[in-house]
């Protein structure tokens, strides 16, 4: 009898964790095909209230995409630079697309996929490697950060702001995207942020600042990125 009643206080106890993780926003991060600060960056990630973040690693990120395993959860964060994926990965992101999944892709993942378009119309842009229209980087660069879209709820309580971080330039933007974010600096692309909805189930937010530890640190950009993050996932 006294393990029974152990065993239902135990229960008992457990319960609010249950039902406090199914209110948070579950993440599955890709990560790989480029370098970055891991301290920063899941520093700033742990200090993110309201999410559960899950993490994976190329090669192994794009089998998500198969037998529909990301669907477990509300939003894919990218931030990964990769070429490879094959055919049967690609059938299944876009079905997920068509089935509905929030996405939010951050810095370098507007290199991935340089011949993929459905991946390029989905983010709403992409950084070219190469061909008379290549793209160029620069890093440490200081700039400044203008909202331009104050009503979004991606841009809620976020106003203008200063940023030292790596800058992108020469870079396809697609004209269906909302602007989210701009720049006046005459070396980067004039947007540094976006929103779009893709198909009637699925939004996406593309992110161009996220390199290194300065920008990590910044109040605006983290409620940023939190709230693109709530907003593809419908919250």
């Amino acid at each position: 009898m006294r393990n029974l009643l152990l065993i239902a206080i135990i229960l008992f106890i457990s319960l609010p964790s249950y039902a406090q993780n199914e209110d948070e926003i579950r993440v599955l991060l890709f990560t790989g095909g480029h370098d970055f600060d891991r301290g920063a960056f899941f520093g700033m990630l742990e200090d993110m209230e309201g999410f559960t973040i899950s993490e994976v690693k190329h090669p192994n990120a794009n089998d998500y995409f198969l037998e529909s395993r990301a669907s477990e959860y509300d939003v894919i964060l990218f931030y990964d630079m990769v070429q490879e994926i094959s055919e049967e990965q690609k059938a299944g992101f876009e079905s997920l697309v068509e089935e509905g999944i929030g996405l939010v892709f951050l810095h370098h993942s507007l290199v991935s996929y340089q011949s993929w378009d459905f991946f390029k119309h989905v983010m709403g842009g992409r950084y070219h490697e190469s061909g008379a229209k290549a793209s160029n980087y620069k890093h440490e660069v200081k700039l400044n950060a203008k909202v331009i879209a104050p009503d979004h709820p991606v841009m809620e309580g976020i106003s203008d702001f200063m940023l030292f971080d790596e800058i992108y330039g020469n870079v396809e933007i697609l004209n269906k995207v909302t602007p989210l974010l701009k720049t006046d600096h005459p070396e980067s692309m004039p947007l540094l942020a976006w929103a779009q909805e893709p198909s009637p189930k699925t939004r996406s937010v593309y992110i161009q600042p996220g390199h290194g530890p300065e920008v990590f640190a910044l109040e605006p950009f983290q409620l940023l990125l939190m709230q693109s993050l709530a907003w593809a996932a419908f919250r």
